[in-house]
């Protein structure tokens, strides 16, 4: 094959539960995905929205309506994901190189301020919330565990 994995990506759609704040502000995400088996996909990005699935999860999706829809998480990767609200603009680059001191991977959302956080297994969730929690009650950002590995 002379494609490289990126090209063989594909979109799988999650539709979303919003809560009484009307967040998320979309009712669907897609993530990239590679296909790995017969109705099964690799995650191949860090879910903005999406709760329960991370960076690598294998998941189960079907096709409808011209799209491949989620179903389940087949097997998870180990990884878990995060997601902050940096209040400052000024504040993103610094936040990001912190994170990936610690060994994260961030993604920057269309959102002003929103990044999501990739927590691969060999970073302790313990370290790197005592950093979180750190930042927070500085006012400098509020955080959400969209997805947590199984210890």
């Amino acid at each position: 094959m002379t494609s490289s994995r990126v090209d063989d990506r594909v979109k799988v759609v999650i539709k979303l539960e919003t809560d009484e704040d009307d967040y998320p502000p979309v009712d669907y995400e897609g993530l990239w995905a590679l296909p790995v088996g017969e109705g099964l996909f690799q995650i191949d990005n860090v879910p903005f929205f999406a709760v329960g699935i991370a960076y690598g999860d294998i998941v189960s999706a079907t096709a409808e309506q011209q799209e491949l829809r989620f179903r389940e998480v087949v097997r998870p990767s180990g990884h878990s994901t995060l997601r902050l609200i940096i209040y400052e603009e000024k504040d993103i680059p610094s936040v990001r190189a912190l994170l990936e001191e610690l060994g994260c991977s961030i993604e920057r959302s269309h959102i002003p301020g929103l990044i999501s956080v990739d927590v691969p297994p060999t970073v302790s969730l313990a370290v790197l919330r005592k950093t979180l929690d750190e930042g927070e009650a500085q006012a400098r950002w509020g955080y959400e565990e969209a997805c947590l590995a199984s210890t």
